[in-house]
């Protein structure tokens, strides 16, 4: 299994990395890390998360120790993440990629 992304997940992953760096050395980097590791985890074990909202395909992968999650679904052959959403957005956004 492998993983793909939507196209406007690496801005938000940037904006996200920039945003904490820009609060303290070090720690945009530790974002990274925690998106790392997340991603792992689903690619490990893609039915190991809940459903989002309700959804019959889309789910949520929440980041230890930053308020962010991964939303992603399970294709023939591969992991598709739709978005890494800060959990204070829209509770719909990113749900329409």
């Amino acid at each position: 299994m492998k993983l793909s992304f939507h196209r406007l997940v690496q801005r938000e992953v940037n904006d996200a990395v920039r945003w904490y760096g820009d609060r303290s050395d070090g720690l945009g980097e530790d974002f990274f890390v925690k998106l790392t590791t997340t991603l792992n985890a689903i690619l490990a074990n893609p039915d190991g998360h809940g459903f989002w909202l309700g959804s019959k395909t889309v789910r949520r992968a929440k980041l230890k120790r930053f308020p962010f999650a991964v939303l992603y679904e399970i294709r023939p052959g591969k992991v598709r993440v739709l978005c890494v959403r800060h959990d204070k957005r829209h509770p719909s956004y990113g749900m329409g990629r």
